[in-house]
């Protein structure tokens, strides 16, 4: 597969890449596709039975379940997430993920 990075505009964007048949190597497989001074975007990819712990981040994020079925905490509540999905949550609330099935989605922060 052919990957092409333009630096252009001062971000970085990953071009030819099918987000659907990108392969998870591991328990956790995490592809960055773009990258500005204000936003991230990466693709995620979590094996079944996989745990994500609690933790949180400095920035607002949004979730986009691509594929699969994720249960998603959140301020202690469990939210479960499937295919087509949007969860979006504030900067500094504690978060964690359990994959109930290999699941792929996109992290936009």
């Amino acid at each position: 597969m052919l990957c092409l990075i333009c630096t252009h505009h001062d971000f970085m964007l990953m071009k030819t890449m099918n987000v659907l048949q990108e392969e998870g190597t591991g328990k956790v497989t995490s592809r960055l596709l773009l990258k500005s001074r204000r936003t991230e975007a990466t693709l995620i990819i979590m094996q079944q039975g996989h745990q994500i712990p609690p933790h949180v981040s400095p920035v607002d994020a949004m979730v986009v379940i691509l594929e699969g079925k994720v249960a998603f905490m959140l301020k202690d509540e469990v939210t479960v997430l499937e295919t087509g999905d949007v969860l979006t949550f504030g900067a500094n609330e504690k978060h964690a993920l359990q994959a109930l099935e290999t699941t792929r989605f996109l992290l936009v922060k």
